[in-house]
């Protein structure tokens, strides 16, 4: 491992007290800094600097959830205490934390169907952990999943950005969205359960066996409608193309996959309503992601965007708006298929 150190506070390593060996940058994810490091006796932890729109409150939420977690024998990165047995360190406006390490692979777009198959295990496990729990009731409901309030921050950036240099182009591709929004299906709201909150693809570390190992990136576990936890999955996960093109599609073949294994172990929990909700749930975030992205093409706000693919920020996310829009389509012209996979999957598991 090489040492990229610098920019580590050594304030840190004491508060934990580490002694660095070695640490290196890690290239993926979207917002915090993240270092995987060494220590003098050979241990791995992940540390991070979180982003400054991420309170420190949530390492409470995330230790609750993944003591849950661990208690049910389930693998996932557990927060390291300081010295002084707190679970984040401040330092000025940044928060710092330490979790332990997990070793494992992340893709971001399917490698195959068994991969698929451990996916929809994995987070049927993770959600099956909510299931009479006790606690359940101190966590926040999660109001990540708004697509009203993402189409009326879209409508707020057009007015606000008209001067924008591509203005045109993006109000265009935004009538596309709110044409769309028209004729989506309606879902039913239902109880809240516990959710990760992000669980696309890039968010599961699997082994070399190609077993789905653990959830990461924790900062959205909560209570919410499990139709929206679920649509933002297999929107993820069926997208062959990944997020970073317009060509993008769903893939029945992977969500049939994707979905069996999830059938075998959340057929015991799962509901009719929530069963029925799948599919018009997956649809809705496709078309909430496109009026996001749409929004942050004008605004030019992005956490990272690959500037070695992208000339700006506002090309990054209207090639991924645009994407997001083009499976959703895609989706809508197989709904009958996708439903009847639900059906035929979970009827058979029942049985």
């Amino acid at each position: 491992m090489r040492t990229d150190s610098d920019t580590i506070p050594p304030r840190i390593l004491e508060a934990y007290g580490l002694e660095l060996q070695a640490a290196r940058r890690a290239t993926s994810g979207l917002i915090h800094q993240t270092w995987i490091i060494e220590t003098q006796s050979a241990e791995r932890y992940v540390l991070q600097q979180l982003h400054r729109m991420i309170p420190p409150e949530v390492n409470e939420r995330i230790r609750v959830v993944t003591e849950h977690l661990r208690e049910l024998g389930q693998c996932t990165p557990l927060l390291v205490p300081t010295v002084q047995g707190e679970h984040f360190v401040q330092i000025g406006d940044d928060s710092w934390r330490v979790l332990t390490y997990v070793p494992g692979t992340s893709f971001d777009t399917m490698p195959d169907f068994a991969h698929a198959c451990e996916a929809g295990r994995l987070l049927a496990r993770f959600h099956a952990a909510g299931v009479n729990w006790g606690a359940l009731e101190t966590l926040p409901v999660s109001t990540t999943h708004n697509l009203a309030r993402h189409l009326e921050l879209l409508r707020a950036a057009l007015k606000s950005e008209s001067q924008h240099g591509d203005h045109r182009q993006i109000a265009m591709l935004a009538e596309e969205i709110f044409g769309l929004v028209k004729t989506l299906p309606a879902t039913t709201a239902n109880p809240p359960r516990l959710v990760h909150g992000d669980p696309k693809l890039s968010n599961i570390l699997f082994g070399d066996n190609g077993a789905a190992i653990c959830l990461v990136d924790l900062d959205t576990v909560g209570l919410m409608d499990l139709v929206w936890e679920l649509g933002d999955a297999f929107r993820s996960w069926c997208n062959p193309a990944g997020e970073d093109t317009e060509n993008a599609a769903f893939s029945l073949d992977i969500f049939e996959h994707a979905i069996s294994g999830y059938a075998e172990l959340g057929h015991r929990f799962i509901n009719p309503q929530e069963l029925a909700g799948i599919v018009p749930g997956t649809i809705t975030i496709y078309i909430e992601l496109a009026a996001r992205f749409c929004a942050d093409a004008l605004l030019e706000r992005y956490f990272a965007w690959d500037s070695a693919r992208f000339p700006s920020r506002t090309a990054h996310n209207f090639i991924r708006a645009q994407g997001q829009l083009n499976a959703a389509k895609d989706l809508i012209a197989k709904r009958l298929a996708a439903d009847r996979i639900v059906g035929r999957v979970f009827g058979t598991v029942r049985n």
